[in-house]
């Protein structure tokens, strides 16, 4: 009866350790979600409801996105995307709704040049919370903000320049992240996209430097 009761007690001790040990592997992978995805965690928690789905989602984006290459760019691309972004705020200026449109495209063709996936813009915003988590809300924002009709209209019309200019400043965040560089970067970089004097207008942007590239 002894050697029952000590054999029970070993069960009991091997369930609870084996509880404990799969409660810690659980809270290591959530620290390891929340560190990578960061506020995207926390948005996609708050969609869900449930941890458990939020959790798996997250881990679903991820490998997806491990099991793509993404590489740097050469220096050469660097400048000349660098190059390119700067001509858009110039446009800005004269055309804000086409120079933003300009900006949502070249954010995507730098996305390519990458190595990610050509797909839908939730595809790609998703696999962008997976390395960038701090700009993937912006971008959404901008995008929202570049493809809304004005009015519910079908029409394009003309949208407002100011809600333009958010779109673009949150375009450049998640741009200079992909290219690595502080081109443009504060608020003043962009231009108000008023009509103004040549003479009078802002600088068309600042000279990029080319950074380290976040890892």
């Amino acid at each position: 009866m002894l050697t029952v009761g000590w054999i029970l007690l070993v069960i009991c001790a091997v369930a609870v350790l084996g509880s404990v040990m799969l409660l810690g592997q659980r809270d290591s992978r959530r620290a390891r979600l929340q560190r990578r995805f960061g506020p995207e965690y926390d948005r996609v928690l708050a969609e869900r409801t449930d941890r458990r789905s939020a959790e798996r989602q997250l881990r679903q984006i991820a490998e997806r996105r491990d099991a793509l290459t993404i590489n740097p760019l050469t220096q050469a691309d660097r400048a000349t995307y660098t190059v390119r972004w700067e001509t858009l705020q110039t446009r800005f200026v004269d055309d804000p709704a086409e120079a933003t449109s300009l900006a949502d495209a070249l954010v995507g063709e730098v996305m390519r040049a990458r190595g990610y996936p050509a797909g839908s813009f939730a595809e790609r915003a998703e696999l962008l919370s997976a390395d960038h988590p701090r700009v993937v809300a912006g971008y959404r924002e901008a995008h929202q903000r570049t493809t809304a009709k004005p009015d519910g209209k079908s029409a394009p019309g003309r949208r407002d320049t100011e809600s333009l200019r958010s779109a673009f400043v949150r375009y450049r965040e998640v741009f200079n992240q992909l290219v690595g560089s502080n081109s443009g970067s504060g608020d003043k970089a962009v231009p108000t996209g008023d009509r103004q004097d040549p003479k009078e207008r802002p600088a068309a942007g600042l000279a990029a430097t080319p950074a380290k590239r976040e890892a």
